[in-house]
């Protein structure tokens, strides 16, 4: 049985604090006029090339919608189309090094902005803290 005295508060406080922590990071987009929506495409794109289809369907909106948004990305040198090396009918987007060098600055905005919470925390509670969330970061991976 759950024990909720403990598990609710700290399941709404670890939602809050990564909510908190991405919208941090994500204010870093205002500097580069990307949109969040953007910003999550890129992402993607990031991690490996995809096709328009491909992305829509990773982000759950329409193709055409996709379509627009990727065509503003390359306008704004985050993105590019290049015919795939084995398939010539298909069109795989990758993110351009401004894409790479904003998602970058995103990560070490998110970065600072932990390291200044946890600035007056004693030494010993922070590595008691990044050894349990890397604790439970392993065993949701592993059950995932």
């Amino acid at each position: 049985m759950m024990n909720e005295e403990m598990i609710v508060p700290l399941e709404y406080q670890l939602r809050r604090i990564a909510d908190k922590i991405k919208t941090y990071g994500r204010s870093q987009l205002q500097a580069h006029q990307l949109s969040s929506t953007q910003f999550i495409a890129v992402q993607w794109i990031y991690e490996q090339p995809l096709t328009v289809g491909q992305l829509a369907a990773n982000m759950g909106i329409a193709v055409s919608t996709t379509s627009e948004m990727v065509d503003q990305l390359i306008k704004k040198g985050c993105v590019r189309r290049e015919k795939d090396e084995t398939d010539k009918r298909k069109v795989n987007l990758y993110p351009e090094q401004k894409s790479i060098d904003i998602i970058n600055e995103v990560i070490s905005k998110r970065q600072n902005y932990l390291d200044e919470l946890m600035a007056d925390m004693p030494l010993d509670e922070k590595r008691l803290l990044a050894e349990s969330v890397n604790k439970l970061f392993h065993k949701m991976e592993a059950t995932s």
